[in-house]
């Protein structure tokens, strides 16, 4: 992996759960039914009586459930139900657009995600989505419009990812101004977004800007574990101010944390450019 590979290694991968948003709504936990259940006077519902749309709503987070954990057969059985119970169930389509993505049956993703927009055109997390895939497949001027079109809902409740994602797509694209608002506008939405900060930090030191991308590195660090492609660009933002005793606090980090990383393979094969 050259040095330009390791450095901008999330921007080309957005993720697939960092970008992606496979959860369409929170379901509540055994737990805190029982807590938050009132005293019944009557017997408890039968589950056949649980409303088909209910029943597929419950099906489709389980389905982003098993997507997230990889287990992409059992998501598409769980998927398989929810749209038999509700065909037009708009969340269903979008994790099967996620789900055939991982899978790289392309044709079933784009028209699945095609689908969920038809039933829900004002969705930003479908338009999110949607838009993280094209990114994915070199379709970047498509998928930053999809962004785009996911932040002007004023209702939607985590505009900061699809900015962070608009930002890494621009800069695939060689836009760096753009890129450059996207995350200034997602550490609006969201103060502290390390992975804006990033964002932010990888740019100026790709236009040698090297102090203004130690002070963005400072909003990086700030999380608990900093990513291995964090470490890297940290240490070799010191390397260029000729800070060393600040290059290897960054290098001890990544050997500590991230020894078979490709970031810190490279440390001792590759320099800084």
């Amino acid at each position: 992996m050259n040095t330009r590979s390791v450095l901008i290694a999330a921007v080309v991968a957005l993720g697939l759960l960092a970008g992606c948003s496979s959860d369409p709504k929170k379901t509540e936990t055994p737990e805190t039914l029982q807590r938050a259940a009132p005293v019944r006077t009557s017997p408890a519902p039968q589950p056949q009586q649980v409303p088909p749309a209910e029943r597929a709503r419950m099906h489709t987070d389980l389905g982003a459930g098993y997507y997230e954990r990889g287990q992409m057969d059992v998501a598409i059985d769980e998927l398989n139900i929810a749209v038999k119970l509700d065909p037009n169930y708009a969340q269903a389509y979008n994790v099967y657009g996620l789900v055939y993505a991982v899978l790289g049956e392309d044709r079933k993703s784009e028209q699945n995600f095609e689908r969920a927009l038809q039933l829900a055109p004002d969705d930003s997390e479908i338009h999110h989505n949607w838009g993280w895939y094209l990114c994915q497949h070199k379709r970047e001027r498509e998928a930053l419009a999809q962004f785009d079109i996911a932040v002007r809902n004023p209702l939607y409740k985590t505009p900061e990812v699809a900015l962070v994602n608009a930002g890494r797509c621009a800069i695939t694209i060689g836009d760096m101004r753009l890129a450059e608002s996207y995350f200034r506008r997602a550490l609006a939405a969201q103060p502290g977004n390390a992975l804006a900060a990033y964002g932010l930090a990888l740019i100026a030191y790709k236009e040698s800007r090297y102090a203004d991308a130690r002070t963005w590195m400072k909003g990086v660090m700030q999380t608990t574990n900093p990513a291995p492609e964090s470490l890297y660009l940290g240490m070799c933002v010191e390397r260029k101010l000729g800070d060393q005793q600040a290059e290897l606090s960054y290098i001890s980090q990544m050997r500590n944390r991230y020894p078979d990383a490709p970031e810190t393979k490279a440390i001792n094969t590759e320099g800084c450019v």
